[in-house]
């Protein structure tokens, strides 16, 4: 916390010294003492504005109560802000205003809508204010300016008091894409043929039929037996809850960024919650270098925890990082994708799924 005091010329700190001076010079000599009681009455005013200052800055605070650092773009919440030290701004009788001022990335929904991203209030006889705020974009947000205005009585001046313990946030993409559950539906993604032998996994059995020409493998012994007659294994088309996807942020030529860079980084966001939600293992490629100069390759896992990395990592994503070209990309990313799982492309302005 820092303080600055903006005071009339007469009451600044060194005039202090001053005024003790003519104080003694002025009272003690015939005819001028009451410009020595004059003086001593500046002197007794500065005493005691130095006095409060170093009282406020002992007994004034912030604190900032169970807030959530992560959001969801387009996501409003409510913080909840705790001052310490109304007490002795009443007793004083000090008219005290607060102003919050924060980044692109975060408006105040109760605010001017000209001025959306800066509160003020006067505080009152309550410890705690409730401030409704509005998340604008995806990415890194926080408040850049936290200030207590006091305003001393008959204008001797006003204290700034500044903070510096902002709330800090992650904004995640948006998990309510628009576009995105029609192409979800279209790619019908859940629900293709086994890649694997169903020979070795007895679970995706059907059930029999009449043997035609099928391999000796597929002979159901148990069935030829209880009808008779030579009967064939069916097998049924099993889940597929392997996915691949590889999220192209390049432009149709291949080079330089998307124009709808934001909406291939939310429509991923929702198909990735979409699967985890179905219990599906998911790895993602971003065609961007990391900090080691390497492509961004989230491995292969399931479930919450993954489900979060991934948001984080698209929250982090800049039109300032680093890309791969798209021809370089897909390759890379067929050399490197689990071979078990479904590809999904997303970029150039479509969503398709390949094998």
């Amino acid at each position: 916390m820092q303080i600055e005091r903006s005071v009339p010329f007469w009451l600044e700190s060194r005039l202090f010294s001053v005024y003790i001076i003519l104080t003694f010079v002025f009272l003690f000599i015939p005819g001028l003492s009451l410009l020595g009681f004059g003086f001593a009455s500046l002197a007794t005013v500065h005493y005691v504005v130095g006095r409060t200052e170093k009282q406020l800055m002992t007994t004034i605070a912030l604190e900032w109560k169970h807030y959530e650092p992560l959001m969801f773009n387009h996501e409003s919440t409510t913080l909840r802000l705790q001052l310490f030290g109304l007490e002795a701004l009443q007793k004083l009788g000090l008219k005290t205003t607060l102003r919050l001022h924060t980044d692109e990335g975060l408006v105040f929904p109760d605010m001017d809508p000209l001025h959306p991203h800066t509160y003020h209030a006067v505080i009152g006889t309550h410890e705690q204010l409730d401030i409704p705020i509005r998340t604008t974009r995806r990415g890194p947000s926080a408040f850049d300016e936290i200030t207590l205005t006091i305003k001393l009585p008959w204008r001797m001046g006003v204290y700034l008091f500044t903070f510096d313990a902002f709330p800090r946030f992650t904004v995640l993409p948006s998990l309510t894409a628009q576009a995105t559950p029609l192409l979800l539906h279209r790619l019908r993604i859940g629900d293709r043929a086994d890649r694997y032998s169903p020979l070795k996994n007895k679970l995706v059995q059907l059930g029999a039929k009449p043997y035609t020409a099928e391999p000796s493998k597929e002979i159901d012994w148990y069935a030829t037996a209880k009808t008779g007659r030579l009967q064939a294994k069916v097998f049924e088309t099993s889940n597929q809850d392997t996915f691949t996807l590889a999220l192209n942020l390049s432009g149709p030529s291949g080079y330089g960024l998307h124009m709808n860079f934001e909406t291939f980084i939310d429509q991923t966001a929702f198909l990735v919650s979409e699967l985890i939600k179905e219990g599906c293992k998911i790895e993602l490629f971003l065609n961007r270098l990391d900090a080691n100069n390497q492509m961004t390759h989230l491995k292969l896992k399931e479930g919450q925890p993954q489900l979060k990395q991934i948001l984080l990592t698209l929250s982090a994503l800049s039109t300032r990082d680093d890309y791969i070209a798209t021809g370089q990309f897909e390759r890379y990313v067929m050399r490197r994708k689990n071979r078990n799982g479904q590809l999904i492309q997303i970029g150039n302005d479509n969503i398709q799924a390949i094998g």
